[in-house]
């Protein structure tokens, strides 16, 4: 990849490597009689194979392999709109301008890929109804974009997919993004060029809106969980980050997982010791009357958000702790990569630090039975249209190469069918997860309802999400009213699954775009 090489030819030259492999073996003579025997009837047959299989996956590649894609084309007698179309409309809202310089730094010994030299990038706080005017400059060796993940209203001209809304900035270009922020809350920003690849070097960092009467507490912290090598890091700190706060005073503590899982997706779970608090908002969406919670651990896949609220101890100071203190890599992090120094602290405020517990025995916070009951209109309706969202996984041939392929529907990116939808809908989605893995299912430019998981209703306070969480063999419910035109990705936010098919798109019906993805225009979301 880094040279350039197209697929195709790596494909071919891993053919070669295998045939030549079992050649080898065939013709390896070891010192004793049984190993030979061993290597000639075991290993080189299944060296053989894997050759052949290899040889058949660069065949199909290179007559498959996609070399662009495009949105279905508009239905004859409907009007089309292209999504360069969809931008924000002139107005008078105070501007807040920030520049992102995209660039290759070193940081802690080795080289990352930075916004404006840091990682992660700087925090971009503004107020809500400003229209916020951010400038990405691209200083990398590769193209690049920049994705507002989770901002509410987003114009699809401004999502940041290359290839979809957008080409790719090439190394020395710029794009401006225009929007405004029209809700309060925790958000993110990252790459969504080459995203598997490009947002573990680092090309992300935290977006907060305010409310338009600024925040209710004295204090008010982000806390961005991420990848830093092997380790497990807090805003770029792979010790113990430290957070002001005085005795008494209430803090705010968004937390943002930007950590890139393992194989199997397993998600964060990080846990607030020393002051009773309130879970008081999932991806920057308020909950209604949070009840006070003790230690308990909170489930966020990537790409997810909780703001915790609470008020200060006169005596000592609170920690947040994620991961296990002196757990051991799993063999699934030994072998596909991933984080392996499971565990991140924070210090919040002065004096000696609450002992970690044991973490494992901790109850799991369960966002379907916490807050208090309240009309969510969007989940009382009938849904006018209904979509089944089947995720699995299996092996299989892709780009030319055996993988574990993971699939929506049946099908992996990009043959999988969009969904389409007309503006005004109430749509629901049924997602039946039947891999053994975790899949944080993020949709672009809309927010989801959740009405039920596993069957069972949603009992406490409205739950409204951009990220969805879905568990091995878990099946969720959700509704969203298509109030946002456009060419929307659905995708799993494990990059790895996300790389291996796990993606899609919600069309809405007369949208097109000019844009391709695919090795011919350097477009590649994923």
């Amino acid at each position: 990849e880094e040279a350039g090489v197209p697929d195709v030819v790596c494909s071919f030259m891993e053919t070669v490597t295998a045939i030549v492999l079992a050649a080898m073996l065939l013709r390896r003579r070891g010192p004793r009689r049984h190993r030979g025997w061993v290597t000639r009837v075991a290993i080189a047959p299944v060296a053989l194979l894997v050759a052949l299989l290899t040889l058949v996956g660069s065949a199909a590649g290179a007559a498959a392999m996609p070399v662009a894609f495009k949105a279905a084309p508009a239905v004859p007698g409907e009007p089309s709109i292209p999504v360069t179309a969809l931008t924000e409309a002139p107005g008078p809202q105070p501007v807040d301008r920030f520049t992102l310089t995209a660039e290759v730094r070193r940081i802690g010994g080795h080289e990352a890929w930075t916004f404006n030299g840091t990682v992660p990038g700087p925090e971009l706080r503004v107020r809500q109804g400003d229209r916020v005017e951010v400038t990405l400059v691209n200083h990398l060796p590769a193209p690049t974009t920049v994705h507002w993940h989770g901002v509410p209203g987003l114009p699809d001209a401004e999502d940041g997919v290359a290839g979809l809304t957008q080409d790719a900035v090439p190394p020395g270009g710029r794009f401006v993004y225009d929007f405004v922020a029209r809700e309060p809350g925790t958000y993110w920003y990252h790459t969504h060029q080459d995203t598997g690849g490009q947002l573990p070097l680092g090309l992300f960092g935290a977006l907060v809106v305010e409310p338009r009467g600024g925040v209710a507490q004295a204090r008010d912290h982000t806390v961005v969980l991420h990848q830093d090598g092997a380790a497990v890091a807090m805003n770029g700190v792979t010790g113990t980050l430290r957070l002001a706060a005085r005795p008494g005073e209430t803090v705010r503590l968004r937390l943002i997982d930007a950590v890139v899982p393992q194989m199997d997706g397993t998600p964060e779970t990080p846990v607030l010791i020393g002051a009773s608090y309130r879970v008081v908002a999932l991806d920057g969406r308020d909950l209604d009357a949070p009840g006070l919670l003790g230690p308990e651990r909170l489930v966020l896949g990537m790409g997810q958000r909780a703001d915790l609220v609470f008020t200060m101890p006169m005596s000592g100071a609170v920690r947040l702790v994620d991961g296990e203190e002196h757990g051991k890599p799993s063999l699934l992090q030994r072998l596909f990569g991933g984080p392996t120094a499971r565990f991140a602290s924070a210090l919040i405020g002065d004096g000696p630090a609450p002992a970690v517990p044991d973490l494992g025995r901790l109850p799991v916070f369960d966002p379907l039975h916490y807050g208090a009951p309240a009309l969510d209109p969007i989940t009382t309706h009938p849904a006018d249209v209904t979509f089944p969202i089947v995720i699995d996984e299996a092996p299989g041939f892709r780009d030319g190469t055996i993988q574990l392929v993971h699939t929506i529907d049946g099908e992996a990116a990009p043959y999988v069918p969009p969904i389409t939808v007309h503006e005004g809908e109430l749509v629901r989605l049924h997602i039946v997860n039947r891999s053994g893995e975790y899949h944080p299912m993020h949709l672009h430019g809309h927010t989801m309802s959740a009405v039920a998981r596993d069957g069972v209703p949603v009992r406490g306070s409205p739950i409204h999400l951009d990220t969805l969480l879905v568990g091995p063999h878990q099946t969720w419910d959700v509704v969203f009213l298509a109030d946002n035109p456009g060419l929307w990705m659905l995708h799993c936010h494990v990059l790895l699954h996300a790389r291996m098919g796990m993606s899609m798109t919600v069309d809405y019906a007369g949208v097109t775009t000019p844009f391709t993805m695919g090795s011919r225009s350097g477009n590649i979301p994923e």
